[in-house]
């Protein structure tokens, strides 16, 4: 009786591992995935969380049919562009790029990008430069300040341009939860394994199984969601066709049940209502951000930050079907420019020379020319966007100047 049992117990579970290789090799070969957020990550580098394979080439197209279909080469050292080497041309300036994929420059051939169009309008002018695309998608300033420090200074980087996106926050929230530090609170690197220092089992399970990735996320996560929200407005959610996430990160009432940037990768795009998340979480950016200036300044390398608007915040018509999967309005103009003020005091107050391009864009954009500056599902600039803003920097007197006085560094 007990070997039949035995016998029994050993049959079921033959059978259920047997049962969850197929499907997990069901999932893989038949499930769809965003390819888009996986190229331009790159691959995982543990250290540094994730990164480009070097001299590798590959397509970059949109979720949506003919939004765009670009081709992207990674150079020698894995940047994106043409190959360079580690000792500097005899009088140019080398300019670092830094930023995540709208640096990177999703949707847009390599002539196209915004470091490889502010190269263009610094030569116009003049200027023997040579500008590196450091871009890597989800990146964020614990990461540039981590890649600066261990890897781009062998580079001899004469000036770093940090193109600040309004998603770093959260991005800088996550690699917190993920950060490694030595016994003298100094950041070593990061791991996707841990959370606040503790593995993470499950986290480790899913990222290594499509089947349990699935089950996270279409059970154990609308499970939370659903303790979040309440049953019955997680089921009026679903019934208008909104996403639960979208529901969370627009509420005013979750916020003091739950910490919303776990589901709001546009936390700081929110306004003034979410003020007070906004500068719980911006305690960190802003230390990364100063940890950057002391590192350059240091090693008498020029610096100064970018930001760049979204398409919310320049036309009702602009990234109008794609926001509304983040919670966002259709055919509405966003105004509330807390996003802007914030970054350009946090600069002010840590001598930090920023340049802003909103109106650069709102300035196009009253034009009335019928171009997009974003892709309408994509979100991210069109190469149309991406002039704008490698103009508007390239415009800016007082970073010609900044980038003009720094001394080229041997």
């Amino acid at each position: 009786m007990i070997k039949k049992t035995l016998l029994r117990i050993l049959t079921v579970v033959i059978i259920a591992i047997f049962s969850f290789i197929a499907l997990e090799l069901l999932f893989r070969l038949y499930r769809g995935k965003d390819l888009t957020l996986g190229l331009t990550r790159g691959k995982d580098i543990k250290k540094y969380s994730h990164g480009f394979e070097p001299n590798k080439g590959f397509k970059l197209e949109s979720s949506k049919k003919g939004e765009f279909d670009v081709c992207v080469d990674i150079n020698n050292y894995g940047f994106r562009g043409k190959d360079i080497v580690i000792d500097k041309t005899e009088g140019i300036k080398r300019i670092f790029m830094v930023g995540d994929s709208f640096t990177f420059g999703v949707g847009a051939e390599e002539d196209e990008t915004i470091p490889y169009l502010f190269e263009e309008n610094l030569k116009k002018q003049g200027m023997e430069v040579e500008v590196i695309n450091a871009g890597v998608g989800h990146s964020s300033p614990m990461i540039y300040y981590l890649k600066l420090r261990d890897i781009y200074m062998k580079f001899k980087p004469d000036f770093v341009v940090l193109l600040l996106d309004f998603s770093d926050l959260r991005d800088d929230w996550r690699n917190k939860r993920q950060a490694v530090y030595d016994s003298n609170g100094r950041l070593l690197s990061f791991d996707p394994n841990l959370i606040n220092g503790k593995r993470d089992w499950w986290r480790i399970i899913r990222r290594n199984s499509e089947v349990c990735k699935y089950i996270h996320n279409k059970i154990v996560r609308t499970a939370q969601k659903i303790q979040v929200l309440g049953l019955k407005t997680y089921i009026k959610a679903k019934f208008e066709g909104k996403r639960a996430k979208a529901v969370i990160a627009t509420s005013k009432d979750v916020d003091s049940k739950i910490d919303s940037i776990e589901y709001d990768g546009y936390l700081l795009m929110r306004g003034r209502e979410k003020k007070n998340s906004i500068l719980k979480h911006w305690k960190i950016t802003e230390e990364y951000l100063v940890k950057i200036r002391d590192l350059l300044y240091a090693e008498g390398i020029g610096f100064a930050l970018t930001m760049y608007p979204y398409g919310i915040h320049v036309s009702p018509d602009e990234w109008n079907e794609g926001r509304v999967y983040w919670g966002f309005d259709k055919d509405r103009l966003y105004t509330d420019r807390y996003a802007f003020d914030l970054i350009e005091e946090t600069c002010r107050k840590n001598n930090i020379y920023c340049i802003n391009t909103l109106e650069d864009f709102l300035k196009v954009k009253s034009q009335k020319l019928e171009e997009k500056l974003f892709f309408d599902l994509d979100g991210h600039m069109t190469p149309s966007g991406n002039s704008i803003v490698a103009k508007g920097m390239s415009d800016d007197r007082t970073l010609i100047k900044m980038i003009e006085n720094t001394v080229i560094r041997r």
